[in-house]
């Protein structure tokens, strides 16, 4: 099994709690759906796997029963420029924790709501920590974007984790009453320009399938689909 299957276990997520993560190390789908099969009955009951995103690779994890959960995709890091009046846009740090917070928050208030309808409900305190951690990390670049004084957007970008030669674009939000008037496309041009300024050859990011709002934004920006994480929990229907 283990030439089949890369398998990395998680017995205390702080997120999930027990799960298992996996991922196919051949291209027959049988052999994938046979090693799941020897292997699972000793696994935690919740599953997931991360495939590349193309019809062979997806479909023993389909005939297993998972499910799509996050897209990651990719776009080469280029000069785009973009402007909208009256909006510009500054380097962050510690003293804008209050403003990653509220903004960040608001992933999580569109994840809760329908169609994606999630359930996990983040910790107030480990959320400030995570982003006072986040603000004064060398390797994090947070920029806020203002209108008139008020921030209406923030980017987050540091070095990618599975991808030396790609930057992260980790949290990206634009408040309510700014969105549709381009602060996210200015937002994200700037994080293209500044991965090639730091000579990364693309910026990559991931979002929740059933978000309607991320799912049709970041391939309209000319991010392409590379993999997608799928999830299953035991006992099924």
């Amino acid at each position: 099994m283990p030439e089949t299957l890369k398998i990395d276990r998680f017995d205390a997520h702080p997120v999930w709690g027990a799960c298992v993560f996996l991922e196919a190390q051949a291209d027959d789908a049988e052999a994938v759906r046979s090693a799941y099969a020897e292997g699972a009955g000793d696994w935690p009951p919740l599953h997931f796997a991360v495939a590349r995103a193309t019809p062979g690779a997806l479909d023993p994890w389909y005939r297993l029963g998972f499910a799509q959960m996050h897209a990651y995709a990719a776009r080469a890091a280029t000069a785009e420029p973009f402007d909208i009046a009256g909006v510009e846009l500054r380097r962050g740090g510690p003293h804008d924790l209050d403003t990653a917070v509220a903004i960040d928050g608001l992933i999580y208030e569109a994840q809760a709501a329908p169609p994606s309808y999630s359930s996990f409900e983040p910790d107030p305190e480990d959320v400030r920590r995570t982003w006072a951690e986040t603000l004064t990390d060398g390797d994090v670049t947070y920029v806020v974007a203002e209108r008139g004084g008020t921030p209406v957007g923030h980017v987050t970008l540091f070095p990618d984790a599975t991808d030396e030669a790609a930057l992260h674009l980790a949290s990206t939000a634009v408040v309510p009453e700014a969105r549709g008037s381009g602060v996210g496309r200015l937002l994200t041009a700037f994080a293209l320009a500044h991965a090639a300024e730091r000579g990364f050859a693309r910026l990559r990011t991931n979002w929740r399938v059933t978000n309607l709002a991320a799912s049709r934004y970041w391939p309209a920006r000319g991010f392409e689909l590379t993999h997608l994480r799928l999830v299953r929990r035991l006992p099924d229907v």
